[in-house]
């Protein structure tokens, strides 16, 4: 690294964050594709890019401009304005392709997550208006179903209210989780009365093994009590979802409800987290 010149470093990290798209531009510019000015469109397809992805060209073209790679006459039309550098910097960002491509992890993996609210319904329309739906995001329903049958150490459920059509989907959860250790942590009501969907569901978490805790404090030298309004639902220490949904009939048939699904280590953390709660909460 001590032999690159901060001139090419410079370069270089303008670059690599795009490389799968700044790899291809640079080494088809080092075999002499753009010694005079070529359209945007025409480098996509020399490099093997749909025209989909001009945008993605052209900002990769804009960085190496500021870099003083490339040379524009419009923002169509391109050029190589340093062929050594060029040469230089090529298979430096082809390296980095291939480490990302074949090497790399993300230490954090995120999806958005989603309940939408039954038909008709307004904010629904106004996606497929924007032309997105639902494509993106994952669907609440099927997703907290995938992330139970993920669990093979321990399977947690965290939520603060729990009614009949919410308990029927939680004792489903804990059905599907092959984990040993699970546990569901709730929260008492007002009165000290356990939320109103558990009774129905309490045998049979019994015979799953399922710890049920709860996570109301009192606080002798302050008002109020420690408590959580956070939901989650997580598997070993490697995935989870966070997000806004009870486990109740009102998130689960009527609102639109969002949230994300977590792994990686964003999920390690929210372990700790988890673990922290349990540590301190009661039996309910």
């Amino acid at each position: 690294m001590a032999l690159m010149s901060s001139n090419l470093l410079v370069a270089f990290d303008a670059l690599a964050p795009m490389c799968e798209v700044s790899a291809p531009l640079c080494l088809a510019a080092r075999e002499g594709l753009l010694e005079s000015f070529q359209d945007l469109h025409a480098i996509c397809t020399s490099i093997g890019l749909p025209q989909a992805r001009a945008g993605d060209v052209e900002r990769a073209l804009m960085a190496g401009e500021e870099a003083g790679l490339f040379s524009k006459a419009t923002h169509m039309r391109w050029r190589v304005l340093d062929l050594e550098k060029v040469s230089q910097i090529a298979p430096l960002l082809q390296g980095a392709q291939l480490y990302k491509l074949r090497i790399h992890r993300d230490i954090d993996v995120v999806d958005v997550v989603l309940t939408k609210p039954p038909a008709p319904s307004q904010v629904s329309l106004k996606l497929e208006e924007m032309l997105m739906s639902s494509r993106g995001f994952k669907d609440t329903k099927q997703l907290l179903p995938a992330i139970s049958e993920k669990a093979e150490r321990s399977f947690t459920v965290m939520t603060p209210y729990l009614d009949s059509v919410g308990a029927s989907i939680v004792l489903n959860l804990f059905e599907l989780a092959p984990a040993p250790d699970k546990c569901l942590v709730l929260r008492t009501l007002k009165d000290g009365a356990e939320p109103p969907g558990l009774s129905g569901i309490s045998s049979r978490l019994l015979e799953l093994g399922v710890r049920v805790m709860n996570f109301k404090l009192d606080r002798p030298n302050a008002p109020g009590n420690e408590t959580f309004h956070a939901k989650v639902v997580l598997a070993d220490a490697d995935a989870a979802y966070v997000g806004s949904s009870n486990m109740n009939q009102w998130s689960f048939e009527y609102s639109l409800e969002l949230g994300l699904y977590v792994r990686g280590g964003a999920a390690a953390r929210i372990a700790t987290l988890i673990d922290a709660v349990k540590a301190v909460s009661s039996p309910m």
